[in-house]
């Protein structure tokens, strides 16, 4: 690994290397680093794919993203509706600030309210850290300063001084990413694991690591099993192409009739080939919009712990202005106003005649809510894999660290 100049503050991890197998076995720390690595939990996926430069290579995120990004503001409710999926709020922001070292600098110290003495919303959360919010009277909420610094914020870290876990105590960080408190016996396993017969032989490291090679451990850490072993011998970032296009098994549920509820009865309309074999677009409404949206909102480790369906149509107004206007999502999750033109474009790209297209209409359950969110982190054929028969496919399975 290429020694770089480091800038800003850092953290020392030292990694126990296995050379004759170009191998990170595991690394020794402390609490800096595996607050910060706890850290990346808090991180809404918008903030991920932000961070990782529109490039987080997982599923068709990074395409959502883009779509938030380029469609006009007259689509949303407000302008403060795009900046909130755009730069998503961290609901641990004031923990994270703590931290050492910090991925995502963002502030989210500025206060705006409504300032109509008469308002009617005044006493019901009127106030929003988001500029450009209207409040509920139908104003647009001004700024008026900073939230004051809470006094307990640092003893809230712990008179240890550590911000997520207690700061007296090392840990072992295996290449997967797995936090442990640092123990001999966890260490021979280590070992007996991967058949090291001479400890004295490994090679000790240390790194010291800045926001932005932090960032670069985040992005493994999404794509990855081996991210210590990845970053310290530069390994290219794996992009499997086909096995992109093509959803895990394990993904695959079982229909379930008691639990096949209806969600709003949201539906939507699909273009496709007669024989099952792809899916060119779905015709869709805001309430699904806002359902794939809303996901951007989501930290990290809701996402790894479990898949609940969220977004603007199931809780409040959403975020996309209702009407008649109706979506064109593409298979990987581009979105973008419907029109005759963008309807010509896609039939056109997929060099598929008409006499081969069919439309079908599909209510949307639970069971195919769940399996749509968990698609859309892992394949970039979201709609198609979830939606045509899955025995038209073939099947493969995707090594991710989500799973």
């Amino acid at each position: 690994m290429a020694e770089t100049k480091i800038e800003g503050p850092t953290i020392a991890v030292k990694l126990f290397v296995d050379k004759e197998r170009s191998r990170v076995l595991f690394a020794e720390s402390d609490k800096d680093f595996v607050d910060v690595l706890f850290g990346f939990l808090t991180l809404p996926l918008g903030t991920v794919v932000r961070l990782l430069g529109r490039q987080s290579q997982v599923g068709c995120l990074d395409e959502l993203y883009k779509s938030v990004e380029d469609l006009s503001a007259d689509y949303f409710h407000t302008k403060a509706c795009k900046a909130m999926l755009l730069k998503p709020h961290n609901t641990a922001a004031e923990q994270c600030c703590l931290l050492k070292v910090k991925v995502d600098d963002t502030d989210q110290s500025a206060v705006y309210v409504c300032r109509d003495a008469n308002c009617s919303a005044n006493g019901d959360c009127g106030v929003t850290s988001v500029a450009g919010s209207v409040c509920k009277c139908g104003k647009v909420m001004e700024y008026i300063g900073e939230w004051p610094q809470d006094g307990g914020s640092t003893a809230a870290a712990g008179s240890d001084g550590g911000v997520f876990v207690k700061g007296c105590y090392k840990f072992i960080v295996t290449d997967d990413l797995h936090v442990a408190p640092a123990s001999t016996s966890l260490m021979m396993s280590i070992f007996d694991k991967y058949g090291v017969r001479d400890p004295a032989n490994l090679e000790q490291k240390i790194l010291h690591l800045n926001a932005e090679k932090i960032t670069c451990l985040l992005k493994r850490s999404l794509t990855s099993k081996q991210t210590l072993t990845g970053y310290y011998f530069d390994v290219p970032n794996p992009n499997d192409e086909a096995n992109l296009y093509v959803l895990p098994e394990s993904l695959y549920s079982e229909q379930d009739a008691e639990v096949d509820h209806k969600l709003n009865n949201m539906k939507i309309k699909v273009l496709q080939r007669k024989n099952n074999t792809s899916l060119l677009y779905a015709e869709v409404g805001e309430d699904f919009v806002d359902l794939l949206f809303g996901l951007l909102s989501i930290p990290l480790g809701s996402i790894l712990k479990t898949y609940v369906p969220s977004g603007g149509s199931h809780k409040g107004e959403g975020y996309v202005k209702p009407g008649v206007q109706k979506f064109m999502v593409t298979d990987d999750l581009h979105i973008l106003p419907l029109s005759l033109t963008s309807t010509l474009q896609v039939v056109s790209e997929s060099k598929v005649q008409a006499k081969d297209l069919v439309e079908k209409e599909f209510t949307l359950t639970k069971i195919l809510v769940m399996e749509l969110i968990r698609a859309v982190l892992v394949t970039r054929n979201t709609l198609s894999s979830v939606l045509l028969p899955p025995k038209k496919k073939k099947r493969l399975h995707l090594q991710s660290s989500l799973y």
